[in-house]
């Protein structure tokens, strides 16, 4: 729990920086180059990165599976948008993996902002 702690605050601080490749490294080495860190943040916020400000952030929660190779960290973020003065908070669920539990926990960032959208093949 630790550990999963110290890499949320950490990929925080780094989006904190705007240090958006930083940021991508927490996500396993095949999605690195793929995952885009300021689309995905623009979704999240409704706003464009470089209009952000993250002011506050904070680990609420870190939740385990019963494997052990999955995890799921709540954060608190205070945010301020640039452009209108308008500050906001919100909680965001970050899902983390592992292989073996002496692996390195990697991220999904685009899983914790997934959009609900039903899947065709299935009835509703």
């Amino acid at each position: 729990a630790g550990e999963l702690r110290r890499i949320a605050l950490s990929f925080w601080e780094d989006i904190q920086f705007k240090d958006f490749n930083k940021a991508a490294s927490y996500h396993p080495p095949e999605l690195q180059d793929s995952v885009d860190i300021p689309f995905l943040l623009q979704r999240l916020f409704v706003v464009r990165p470089e209009a952000l400000d993250i002011l506050e952030y904070e680990v609420v929660m870190v939740d385990i599976d019963s494997t052990g190779d999955r995890a799921r960290v709540r954060t608190r973020l205070k945010v301020k948008e640039l452009a209108r003065g308008k500050i906001q908070e919100k909680q965001v669920m970050l899902y983390f993996r592992r292989e073996a539990e002496s692996a390195t926990w990697t991220m999904r960032l685009e899983d914790s902002l997934r959009s609900l959208e039903a899947d065709e093949d299935k009835k509703h």
